[in-house]
């Protein structure tokens, strides 16, 4: 008997909300749930362990054959200054100490007997879905006010706005099938059909609720924020995310994986096409357990005047603004577009440290980096051995990797600080490779926020209607529910129910649909 079978004779949830599933659209269940939301505490580089490096995961240049003799020293020696005040000379130094070393995790006590409604509006509070409802009737009367009535429409409540959205919740567990058109939940047919959620609403009730939904009903105000359509929602949420949850010490800033662009009619080609997405969002991540800290958002602008370097520096400053001044000595891991040597210099003045990787001066801004770093290797540094410069905390490293050097710039780690990556081999024994400290800590971090995105991806709300605005809604609330089930397995509750990511969402949206959702009759109550 296959998991899936296990699972549907266990009773579960999900299988009354599911459609029959399709192996090559649901491979990402087979993923590990462990990794969804676990500590990974156990591979802190600040703890000094090691890291074993799947092939998946390899540090860039990093390939499984055997390696040439790797030395430590650095062949590019030499005690004098240069580069612009960098220098050879490296003297150790402790990494930075958490200063609020206590429990990670929900910062309320949660209940054991807590469900995923109580997380979920831990973070969506019942007060902004009600502000959602005032809005979306307020414009359903001013829209008929200046086109007509509308004979079908009638006031939408508190708990059937949570039954509209439970659809689209939806969509979240049964990835794919319903990217391109929502409605199709209502066809009769063995792909899409679902009694019980067809039975929530009807097809042409969703529909106008769709038509006249808003979280803001007057535009006229504030013209200048691309946001403002969503931006009450939008503020109550990043206030939960900072608020409702406390944090490791250690971050990563990237842009995570979102599904693709919405499918739309064309009427000059007649057929449906992908809408190009206009925004782009970034996050804050909490790196021991892929919590989503904070969040900034981009709309695509034709007269956006930035630079791509300004633009990093930009949005990674706005992602750290919750980390200033808490003095509790965060370490942030950038990605090459928002590391700088201006942005580690500007968060350090406020007791958050940096970590960076660097490629090219086109993707990355390197002013003020020693050129002996952004060079190419010298001829006679050996395979994984290091060119490192320091000037005063900060150092600047080049970890020669087997075809592409390794560049980083950090103030967050010891220069004479050692580790190794452990790159796992099939037929032979697993390859130890020295590297500075930094090197390994960056591939730690990265490699579990990237474990965490690979499932989390799938559990994004997959129908997008073609309004940017709308577009962004749905992404932010299912970054909400991801961080409501992170909040679930570090919390008692989890030790009690055990909730898959899957099941969770599955009597996630059965609690907001309420009295709209019927549980479908058994044969013998047939």
């Amino acid at each position: 008997m296959d998991a899936e079978e296990e699972q549907r004779r266990a009773g579960g949830l999900h299988h009354l909300l599911r459609p029959p599933p399709n192996p090559a659209d649901h491979e990402g269940l087979q993923i590990s749930d462990d990794m969804f939301g676990g500590s990974a505490s156990s591979d802190d580089p600040f703890t000094g362990s090691e890291m074993d490096q799947s092939d998946d995961c390899a540090v860039p240049g990093v390939e499984e054959e055997d390696s040439e003799e790797i030395g430590d020293e650095d062949e590019d020696g030499g005690g004098k200054a240069d580069d612009g005040g960098w220098t050879a000379n490296v003297a150790h130094f402790d990494p930075p100490c958490f200063s609020d070393g206590g429990k990670v995790g929900p910062v309320r006590d949660m209940a054991p007997d807590a469900r995923p409604i109580d997380f979920f509006h831990t973070l969506v509070p019942e007060s902004v879905l009600s502000g959602i409802v005032q809005q979306t009737n307020r414009y359903a009367h001013k829209y008929q006010l200046k086109n007509g009535r509308d004979e079908e429409w009638r006031n939408v409540d508190l708990a059937e706005l949570k039954a509209f959205m439970a659809v689209f919740m939806y969509t979240s567990i049964v990835h794919g099938i319903f990217s391109e058109d929502i409605t199709a939940l209502w066809e009769v047919n063995e792909i899409t059909y679902n009694p019980v959620m067809a039975g929530i609403m009807t097809q042409r009730r969703f529909q106008r609720i769709l038509r006249y939904f808003h979280v803001v009903s007057s535009s006229g105000q504030q013209q200048s924020d691309s946001l403002r359509k969503i931006r009450p929602f939008l503020d109550a949420v990043q206030n939960s995310f900072r608020t409702e949850f406390k944090t490791a010490q250690t971050h990563v800033i990237h842009e995570p994986p979102l599904e693709e662009e919405p499918m739309i009619w064309s009427r000059r080609l007649e057929r449906r096409r992908r809408k190009m997405k206009r925004f782009n969002l970034w996050a804050r991540q909490c790196t021991a357990t892929g919590f989503i800290s904070q969040i900034h958002i981009r709309v695509k602008d034709k007269s956006d005047s930035l630079t791509h370097h300004e633009k990093g520096y930009a949005i990674a400053r706005a992602l750290c603004s919750n980390l200033v001044g808490s003095g509790r000595n965060h370490v942030v891991f950038c990605v090459p577009p928002h590391t700088s040597l201006r942005l580690f210099r500007e968060l350090e003045s406020h007791g958050v440290y940096g970590c960076g990787v660097v490629t090219d001066a086109k993707h990355t801004d390197c002013e003020g980096l020693p050129a002996s770093v952004l060079a190419k290797p010298p001829a006679a540094l050996r395979k994984y051995d290091s060119v490192i410069r320091t000037k005063g905390r900060y150092s600047a490293v080049l970890w020669n990797a087997r075809h592409d050097p390794f560049r980083l710039v950090t103030n967050a780690f010891s220069p004479t600080a050692r580790g190794k990556l452990v790159v796992k081999k099939s037929r032979r024994p697993d390859q130890e490779l020295p590297c500075p400290e930094a090197v390994q800590a960056f591939q730690n971090h990265i490699k579990y926020i990237d474990k965490y995105n690979e499932k989390f991806a799938f559990y994004i709300i997959s129908y997008k209607p073609s309004k940017t605005w709308q577009q962004l809604f749905w992404t932010v609330l299912s970054l909400a529910m991801n961080n409501a089930y992170v909040m679930y397995k570090l919390s008692p509750a989890y030790a009690r129910s055990r909730l898959s990511r899957n099941d969770f969402g599955a009597e996630l949206l059965q609690a907001m649909a309420g009295p709209y959702f019927q549980e479908p009759a058994t044969q013998g109550e047939e």
